[in-house]
């Protein structure tokens, strides 16, 4: 199954499903998916610099790999990268306070 194929023939539900399967796949596919909607949390909703808003991109993704175990509700992967997304971004503008 190609990647594309992928996109168009599972739910996130299902998605979420396969990468708990640890298929590479769809782990590849998972990011694909959601890295605009990670970024422009970043970027629009905290005006983060592009430099911290790929921070924060990496974190989340990191944390949604180690932690994907814990989500209660496959359907839920969407708010839950969201929330993910948030606190990684409130934790960068905090350094960036730090640092200042």
């Amino acid at each position: 199954m190609t990647t594309s194929a992928m996109t168009i023939e599972l739910s996130d539900a299902q998605l979420v499903g396969r990468c708990r399967a640890g298929e590479a796949a769809a782990w590849n596919e998972l990011v694909e998916r959601f890295s605009r909607y990670v970024y422009a949390i970043a970027v629009r909703a905290y005006r983060l610099p592009e430099h911290d808003a790929e921070d924060v991109f990496q974190d989340v993704f990191a944390r949604a790999y180690e932690r994907l175990g814990s989500l209660r509700d496959d359907t839920a992967i969407r708010p839950w990268l969201a929330q993910l997304t948030r606190n990684a971004c409130v934790d960068r503008l905090r350094v960036s306070a730090r640092e200042q």
